[in-house]
């Protein structure tokens, strides 16, 4: 037990100065409060010690199923956090549970409430390792397994669950698959880089419920979502967000049905490396205004991203009417005074746009102007 507090003696005489006791006073008040709080530090108990915190990973909720050829695909993101929302720093496993039941009575997919999930359900797999490692494709997780195609009287009911150490997930979103025969392919697959994006184009005979465009970068393993999507009486499309300087693979699949998603097996691979050989597009409203000594020329920009700059060319009666470059070094303003003219000339202009991986446009029709 802490022993009772004790009052200070007194150590100034009362027949010391006035001044002293002054000064004296205020110490001996700050004397008695530090007596009174220490005791009060070293009567402090420590609490019992906190539970460690616990690592449980944040419950899958995207998980998506699709039908690809002979192939059933699960696609989900790579969980990044707890359930109390702090970072995960990774998971250990993947497990993968599988609940069968038979289909409805008009051949209806079969659904199942959690609880009976949970119960019912038996783990199909579990990816560990280097297995993990293979299954993930950029931000998500991809499992690839082979389907039969028999007789179907039942339909799988799927769910994933994470595992860090010893701490699991709750299960996944649920997601049913009932195995169909896939759609034919597309054919004559073509790949056309031009300067508004890459254009895919392919054949197929008969009709379809549409078609899906898959794209991946050269030195990424699988692909992800489908890039563009068509309707199935479309046999091209256009991917303008291709890069330039990149080099990418597509392929296209046939949706034999969208609910559940069915794909037919890919149309072969077209590999093509997306460079910057095309023109940037001419400028608009170019004008060619006289004054005194000289012309200024105005223009609205190129809709070109990468514009290096603008070269001027002119041309006037006493050269025969050649052109000839003005501005060796592109300028990247959208106007030029030329000046020392000689005035009652007449001075004709083109100009020309660079980018810059040097692409050059052709000269743009000539405006012209007489100084004053």
């Amino acid at each position: 037990m802490c022993s009772e507090l004790r009052s200070l003696p007194s150590t100034a005489s009362d027949s010391a100065p006035a001044f002293g006791r002054r000064v004296w006073r205020p110490f001996r008040i700050l004397l008695l409060l530090s007596s009174l709080l220490l005791p009060l530090v070293a009567c402090g108990k420590k609490g019992p010690p906190l539970p460690p915190i616990r690592v449980i990973p944040i419950q899958i909720q995207d998980l998506a199923l699709r039908q690809q050829g002979s192939l059933m695909m699960l696609d989900m993101a790579y969980p990044t956090t707890t359930v109390a929302g702090t970072s995960l720093g990774g998971i250990d496993s993947v497990e993968l549970w599988v609940l069968t039941k038979p289909l409805g009575a008009e051949g209806e997919a079969p659904s199942a409430e959690p609880a009976e999930f949970v119960a019912g359900a038996e783990q199909l797999m579990a990816l560990r390792g280097s297995e993990l490692q293979s299954a993930i494709v950029g931000s998500r997780i991809q499992i690839r397994l082979p389907l039969e195609m028999p007789e179907q009287e039942t339909g799988d009911i799927f769910a994933v669950r994470t595992l860090k150490g010893e701490e699991v997930s709750r299960f996944s979103n649920r997601v049913t698959l009932v195995p169909t025969e896939p759609p034919v392919s597309p054919s004559r697959l073509h790949a056309e880089a031009t300067a508004s994006g890459i254009r895919i184009s392919w054949e197929y005979e008969g009709e379809a419920e549409g078609f899906q465009i898959f794209r991946r970068e050269a030195t990424e393993r699988g692909y992800g979502a489908p890039v563009r999507k068509e309707a199935g009486d479309r046999r091209r499309t256009l991917d303008r967000t291709a890069q330039f300087g990149k080099r990418y693979i597509y392929t296209v699949r046939t949706v034999g049905s969208r609910e559940p998603l069915v794909l037919s097996e890919p149309a072969g691979e077209r590999e093509i490396e997306y460079l910057d050989r095309f023109a940037p597009p001419l400028p608009s409203n170019v004008v060619a205004l006289p004054e005194r000594g000289g012309v200024r020329l105005r223009w609205e920009p190129s809709d070109a991203p990468d514009v290096k700059g603008y070269r001027i060319y002119r041309t006037d009666p006493t050269q025969r009417g050649e052109w000839h470059l003005i501005t060796p070094d592109p300028i990247d303003a959208l106007e030029y005074s030329d000046r020392g003219l000689s005035p009652g000339v007449r001075f004709s202009y083109r100009l020309q746009v660079v980018d810059h991986e040097g692409n050059e446009s052709d000269p743009s029709p000539p405006v012209s102007a007489t100084p004053r």
